[in-house]
């Protein structure tokens, strides 16, 4: 037993010194998931949702249908979705095959992340057999967990994940947290393994996560290289198939180098990398900026050029040799991580884990590099404690038209002007209107919990049931709308209402609790991560949302967000400060607390313009909004203008109107030298048009016709209805791009006034006289604003027009215990109908409205503040 033991000592003593020399360490990662299709109640489960299994025997036998919809949904197909039999094999045992074909090398293996809402569906396909998938579907997996490296790690690492593949820089902090912890316990569950690691869907990552990640046990986290390359300092733009989106802000720059660069794209994705920069472990932070702590993980890279050839024809090691090799050294050692999807393209099916697998694999290890997993090459390899980058905002390029842009803009398509390149609030996309439903309903959901008191049981987020309590019913029903499928595929199948069907369950039964406790409210305000646009302010605009040409753009940008509260907002800002010397190095936490320092000057406040979101369209056949949500946020925004060649850091602060406040983190941005605003306007304020409606007028209201340069503002005359602002004034505000305008005031057309052209500035007219079958107006003193103005850039609205049957009234985030009166009238002034409303969006009925045109004015009693539209009844 003794010269046993001498002889292993011996033969380790000669065996390290060839491990440690090694240059190129390779690993795999394999991503899967299905999203729990239809998230709607389960008649098999009380208080949980449906899963695959369930759905699908619904669906067929004539369920899960309503009004609105002439379909049965889901209305994708998951028999075909689900026993594809590479899908079958992927979910089950191809990835347990493919780790067993390497195991002839010491610690080779993979990881692999896998969605709890997937495992779930196929739990719930193994209890009946169905479509290739048995009871024991989790077997596998479990035995390739078992199976060890040389440190003890597993050689099948199942990774963290987001539950339901929730997109994580785009979710709240208490979202996220929930996600995790409510995957780790699944995991737990079917697998019996908690890793340490993380992958983020998509790859999509943001140095704001890294707290929650530390706070959830997580240690380490992959993230795209190209988010590591776009911070080096030599890092240059190419504008091209390689670079096909904005390039990088100097807000996120580090000093180091890249020095060795290499360019690939496939399939029109592709990417600038450093060598060996882009395939090092390194360490990223994140500063709390309330109380400066920094919280650290490893950060981990995945190659985008090979990990996407690789799912899709299989890597070729003679390439990694001549691109990577040459530039890496020993002392701190390359990873090449393969990662992509598992269940999807070449990548997922049969050849590729029987044959590219160990094929790669002996190649790789026949030039001499180590085949591994992650965690045991952080344990050979710890990265250095000052080893810390920057990681830029983004996900991998897989993305069509993303490319892995900083703002994730494949799911989140911003509200912009395709002929300005300006923030425009009127837009929608579906995706926003997704992220206002999911934004509402977060804050009925965490009110609830903290009227719980907070101690929610993972079990029961996760599965739901009648033993839950009503808090943890929310959050089971509010996962159900977070998958980033449902806006990476847009408009396709029913994407579009399942946020709204499981939010609105989430708050059916966040109410329960909410009602239980009357006037009680000690949860702050949900805010959307703030967005910015342009993204390069005083640079240049390039990718997708610019059609692929290089686009100058203004220095001046608006920050916009969502925003909303269960007991109603009372102010949202926007807080801004200049840095004094235009970086924001890594090394200081001045740029990235509240509290600041001798680097950065006083913080400023801009108030958000707040407003309901643009209505939806009506006339989109890919759209059928047959499940509208029960709450929206509003729309914020407010513009950072006339600064040239600075960084400023921003966040928004809101409050409700309990006096609950909430800033969201803060972000970064380096102004450019653009051209600045239009010379024609300096200041580049609004423009505001008050009319004062002579008293002899018949009927009700004022209404606007405008044009300018560009032709008809509006889309037909008389025009828009101008807002009651007391007192007989009413007004109207164009925002910019609108630099002037001309405009005529009307009584529904008549009679008008003659043109008012050249207005530039904001300014109020009065009637003067007669002027043949017209008149003509005065400026006169605008009026003194008074409580009515208080919701001054807010808007009602109401779709779809024209009505035909049910409508939406959606206000402005008002206190509901404050109640709002509905009133309609015809167009001769007469009270038609009153009802009250006690929700921010609210859903009626035609009733027996005659076809017409009619004025709808709500009143919010707490406020005195006025909201008018038009509704025009078909």
């Amino acid at each position: 037993m003794q010269i046993k033991s001498i002889f292993l000592l011996l033969l380790f003593g000669l065996v390290v010194p060839v491990f440690n020399a090694q240059k190129i360490y390779t690993t795999y990662l394999w991503h899967m998931d299905q999203p729990v299709y239809w998230a709607d109640k389960s008649k098999d489960k009380t208080d949980s949702k449906q899963f695959a299994e369930e759905s699908h025997r619904l669906k067929m036998s004539g369920a899960n249908r309503y009004p609105g919809s002439t379909a049965a949904h889901p209305t994708n197909n998951l028999e075909e979705i689900f026993s594809k039999a590479d899908r079958v094999n992927a979910y089950q045992t191809a990835p347990r095959n493919a780790v067993s074909s390497i195991r002839n090398r010491p610690d080779a293996g993979a990881q692999l992340s896998m969605s709890a809402g997937l495992m779930e569906n196929i739990r719930s396909l193994g209890a009946k057999g169905q479509w290739g998938y048995g009871s024991g579907w989790m077997n596998a997996y479990r035995e390739a967990i078992g199976w060890k490296t040389s440190g003890g790690y597993p050689r099948l690492d199942v990774v963290a994940f987001t539950w339901d593949h929730a997109l994580s820089p785009l979710v709240s902090e208490r979202t996220l947290k929930m996600q995790l912890k409510a995957h780790q316990y699944t995991t737990q569950k079917y697998y019996g393994h908690s890793s340490r690691g993380y992958w983020p869907a998509e790859a999509a990552f943001s140095e704001r996560i890294i707290k929650t990640l530390v706070e959830c046990g997580i240690e380490w986290s992959v993230v795209p290289n190209s988010h590591l390359a776009r911070t080096l300092s030599d890092y240059v733009h190419p504008y091209n198939i390689n670079g096909n989106i904005d390039a990088p802000n100097r807000a996120d720059q580090v000093p180091a180098k890249g020095i060795n660069w290499f360019e690939g794209a496939i399939d029109g994705r592709g990417s600038r990398l450093a060598v060996p920069y882009s395939y090092q472990a390194h360490k990223a932070q994140y500063v709390d900026p309330s109380t400066g702590t920094a919280y650290k993980i490893d950060v981990v890279p995945m190659c985008n050029y090979f990990s996407y050839i690789d799912g899709y024809s299989g890597a070729d090691a003679g390439e990694v040799q001549s691109k990577i090799e040459p530039y890496s050294s020993a002392g701190r050692p390359s990873i090449l991580l393969l990662a992509h999807d598992g269940d999807n393209a070449w990548g997922g099916g049969f050849s590729y884990y029987s044959e590219a697998v160990p094929g790669f694999t002996a190649d790789a290890a026949s030039r001499g590099y180590r085949p591994t997993t992650i965690q045991q090459f952080l344990d050979d390899h710890p990265v250095p404690a000052d080893a810390i980058a920057r990681v830029e905002d983004g996900a991998w390029v897989n993305a069509d038209s993303d490319w892995g842009h900083p703002q994730f803009i494949n799911w989140l398509w911003p509200l912009y002007s395709q002929s300005s390149y300006r923030f425009n609030p009127d837009g929608w996309t579906e995706d926003v209107r997704n992220w206002a439903v999911i934004t509402a309903t977060e804050n009925y959901v965490t009110m609830a919990e903290d009227l719980e008191g907070g101690a929610l049981r993972m079990q029961y987020v996760a599965e739901g049931g009648s033993a839950a309590t009503d808090a943890e019913k929310a959050w089971h029903f509010y996962f159900g709308g977070l998958n980033s499928g449902f806006m990476y595929y847009g408009k396709a199948e029913d994407m579009e209402v399942k946020p709204s069907m499981t939010g609105n369950i989430a708050i059916d039964y966040a109410n329960r609790v909410i009602t239980a406790h009357p006037g009680i409210d000690r949860t702050a305000p949900s805010v959307f991560i703030p967005q910015r646009f342009p993204y390069n302010p005083g640079g240049i605009g390039f990718g997708p949302l610019t059609g692929y040409r290089q686009v100058n753009t203004s220095p001046d940008f608006h920050v916009w967000t969502y925003a909303y509260d269960v007991s109603g907002l009372a102010s949202v800002n926007l807080k801004y400060r200049i840095d004094n010397d235009g970086w924001n190095p890594i090394e200081s936490i001045e740029n990235d607390t509240y509290a600041g320092g001798a680097e950065v000057g006083a913080w400023q406040e801009l108030p958000m313009t707040r407003r309901a979101m643009a209505p939806d369209p009506t006339n989109d056949g890919e759209l059928n909004f047959f499940i509208l949500p029960v709450a929206k946020a509003d729309l914020c925004y407010a513009e950072i203008k006339r600064y040239n060649d600075v960084l400023i850091d921003y966040y928004v602060e809101a409050t409700d109107s309990k006096g609950n406040v909430f800033r969201t983190p803060i972000q970064h941005v380096y102004v450019g030298e653009g051209a600045g605003t239009d010379p024609g306007d300096p200041d580049g304020e609004p423009i505001t048009v008050s009319f004062k409606r002579p008293a002899g007028w018949t009927g009700a209201g004022v209404k606007l016709w405008a044009w300018n340069a560009g032709g008809n503002l509006f889309g037909a005359w008389p025009g828009m209805a101008m807002t009651d602002t007391g007192n007989g004034w009413f007004s109207y505000t164009f925002e910019q791009p609108v630099r002037t305008v001309n405009v005529i005031f009307s009584n529904n057309g008549t009679p008008q006034s003659v043109d008012i052209n050249g207005v530039t500035k904001t300014t109020c007219y009065e009637y003067d006289a007669p002027s043949g079958t017209k008149f003509t107006v005065k400026p006169a003193t605008c009026p003194v604003p008074t409580a009515v103005r208080e919701f001054t850039g807010q808007s009602m609205q109401v779709y779809p027009q024209p009505v035909t049957g049910q409508f939406v009234v959606q206000l402005p985030n008002l206190p509901i215990d404050a109640g709002c009166e509905l009133i309609l009238r015809d167009l001769s002034g007469k009270r038609i109908r009153s009802e009250r409303l006690t929700q921010s969006t609210t859903v009626l009925d035609r009733g027996e409205l005659q076809s017409g045109v009619y004025l709808l004015q709500v009143v919010n009693s707490a406020t005195t503040a006025v909201f008018t539209a038009r509704l025009m009844v078909q």
